[in-house]
């Protein structure tokens, strides 16, 4: 009976050393610490030089005023169609208050997309075209008179002639630093915004969306600045000739005299990673309203 104990005790024992002997294997651990997703950036930027009649609107020691030979608007008088890049809000591509007959101008704007590259487009929409009063010449012309209650019985919109262009320089596509990139004169190989190439008021910034990047033409790179250029004319603006922009006032009629018009402008840019089939044209839903 002993020994048979003995035995006993001896499996158990040999067990005990077989449990205890399992922590003993080999092992090895492997941490990645710190992993993250960050979000990316699309803004947009824009700034705007001004010109009127062939003189411009700089900064000046009491704020933006009119530089050139001009004499109207009146070297020194105040303007405020020039700013430095910011995120739109009251600035105003235009803010005159007696056009007249022949008068012209143009605004070169530059588009800064920070960081990715971004398609780009911009909608215009004219918010009001207001007879404001009826003067002689005006009823001795045909027009009715003003009614209080709509503010689209004017025909300034329909006198107004504008003229949009990509201000790249000599060389396709936006470079930062081509010859004559940015330097608000229209040259022969810069292409139109515009389908019709030049419009009125009442047809080119009706309610309309226009292209400056998209799947077909390719992004703009995060990171640059890219250039439009903005003419119009009290008249009839016509292109003579590539590179050349003619504004004849007769085109304006007294029909036009005392209307105001006041019209939207808005920039917007979305990613093109990931959004190869991105176009400029609105959903139905979302399209530009008064």
């Amino acid at each position: 009976m002993q020994r048979i104990l003995l035995g006993l005790g001896a499996l158990v024992f040999v067990g005990g050393l077989a449990a205890g002997a399992t922590g003993a294997f080999f092992s090895d651990s492997e941490t990645s610490t710190g992993n993250i997703f960050t979000a990316g950036e699309i803004d947009l930027t824009v700034d705007s030089e001004q010109h009127y009649n062939g003189n411009v609107c700089q900064s000046g020691e009491q704020g933006y005023v009119w530089v050139g030979e001009s004499e109207f608007p009146a070297p020194g008088s105040p303007c405020d169609g020039t700013w430095d890049a910011t995120n739109l809000g009251a600035q105003k591509f235009w803010n005159f208050n007696d056009v007249k007959p022949g008068d012209e101008g143009e605004n070169t704007i530059s588009l800064h997309v920070d960081s990715n590259d971004a398609y780009a487009c911009v909608d215009v929409n004219i918010t009001s075209n207001d007879d404001v009063s009826t003067v002689d010449p005006e009823t001795d012309a045909g027009d009715a008179l003003e009614s209080a209650v709509d503010p689209f019985d004017g025909e300034l919109a329909q006198n107004l002639n504008f003229f949009a262009w990509a201000d790249y320089g000599t060389t396709p596509g936006f470079q930062g630093d081509d010859q004559g990139e940015g330097d608000n004169v229209w040259q022969a190989n810069e292409p139109p915004l515009f389908s019709n190439v030049i419009g009125t008021a009442a047809d080119a910034l009706d309610g309309e969306n226009y292209t400056l990047a998209d799947s077909s033409t390719g992004p703009l790179t995060g990171g640059s600045t890219s250039y439009i250029g903005l003419a119009w004319c009290a008249g009839t603006l016509t292109a003579p000739a590539l590179g050349t922009l003619d504004c004849d006032g007769a085109g304006m009629g007294n029909v036009a005299q005392t209307d105001s018009m006041t019209a939207s402008v808005a920039f917007r840019i979305e990613q093109a990673r990931n959004n190869s089939n991105f176009t400029c044209e609105l959903p139905e839903e979302e399209e530009v309203v008064s």
